[in-house]
């Protein structure tokens, strides 16, 4: 048997970007000179983005609608040198907060590079929630969106992609990609199969759920893909194989001494059957009674039609005739899971 999954994302590319609520965050700061006074209009801009923003009087700036990530922040302003701030993170729903400080100069000189902490408490966050980035799934030894959302404290899953947090069933938590619920209509249970090697962001809720996300009791499961850009193509591949090996416990169906062929091939009893006294009691019990194959014979000499007269071996071999297929695994198993993203031929920059 051979299982084969392909799955090829066309990441959608940046000319106008279609925001939902619970895909995006938000940055915000106040940018100060270095004697701690607030600047007012210095730019605050995302590198590589259209996003930014100017301090008001008191200096603060606020940056909307960042989809989740790492980003460089450059703050500038007339007669202060030029600083940016690497390693911004941006996760799902959440504000991070980035203060600047630029120092006066009067001749131009190169940007002065900040690095960005994260604080240890995040003011902005009242329930349990943990935020996984693409550069953690990359490093997990793991194939699927929701064996990645099972490493997480509270939350089990299982061989069929479905995962319980916190004890709910199934039908009870919410899988949201893009700000799209993925729910089955029929059991409402989520739809998890989500291409791996798209995942931009992942954040797992397990209470205190803000008022955009309803029908939601036990959990939350917010996936965010990733977005073609203009700078250039991205490809990604994840492959998976496995050798031809045996998928079932025990004996196989098609075995001789299966419970579905043994009391019709056992030379014991498959000609007098299985109530002739070869078998003990406990192996009579194992299978299903048979007469044997001379009772088979007889009976079709005993009826008007010679046309369907049987030997004992010929009825034999009539049903090893009618129960000839064989289904051995002889191919080895192997998925492709890939992901492309970029501008469009011939299109704006």
């Amino acid at each position: 048997m051979k299982a084969k999954h392909i799955v090829l994302l066309l990441a959608s590319l940046a000319f106008t970007t279609i925001t939902f609520g619970g895909t995006t965050g938000k940055i915000t700061g106040r940018v100060l000179s270095g004697t701690g006074e607030p600047l007012v209009g210095a730019n605050v801009l995302v590198e590589g983005t259209l996003r930014g923003s100017a301090t008001d009087i008191d200096g603060y700036y606020t940056i909307l609608n960042v989809l989740p990530g790492d980003y460089r922040l450059v703050a500038s302003l007339i007669g202060y040198k030029t600083q940016a701030v690497s390693n911004v993170r941006v996760d799902i729903d959440q504000t991070t907060t980035t203060n600047v400080t630029l120092i006066e100069e009067t001749i131009l000189e190169d940007v002065v590079e900040v690095v960005a902490t994260r604080p240890v408490v995040q003011k902005d966050v009242s329930n349990s929630r943990a935020n996984i980035t693409s550069t953690q799934v990359e490093q997990l030894p793991v194939s699927t969106v929701a064996s990645v959302v099972g490493l997480e404290a509270g939350v089990q899953a299982n061989a069929e992609g479905q995962f319980t947090i916190r004890g709910g069933a199934a039908d009870q938590t919410a899988f949201v990609v893009n700000g799209l619920n993925l729910r089955d209509a029929r059991d409402n249970t989520p739809f998890t199969n989500v291409s791996i090697t798209s995942i931009e962001a992942i954040q797992v809720q397990t209470g205190g759920f803000n008022a955009e996300y309803g029908n939601v009791r036990s959990g939350l499961v917010n996936v965010t893909t990733k977005e073609g850009g203009t700078s250039g193509y991205t490809f990604s591949f994840f492959g998976r194989y496995s050798p031809t090996q045996q998928k079932y416990f025990g004996t196989s169906l098609y075995d001789r001494n299966s419970y579905y062929l043994r009391p019709y091939l056992d030379e014991a009893v498959a000609w007098t059957g299985t109530n002739n006294g070869a078998w003990d009691q406990f192996t009579q019990n194992q299978y299903q009674n048979f007469e044997g194959w001379n009772a088979v014979s007889a009976r079709t000499l005993r009826d008007n039609d010679p046309t369907n007269d049987l030997t004992p071996e010929a009825a034999q071999r009539l049903f090893l005739w009618e129960h000839r297929k064989r289904a051995a695994i002889t191919n080895s198993d192997y998925g492709v899971d890939m992901s492309f993203g970029g501008p469009v031929p011939g299109g704006k920059r």
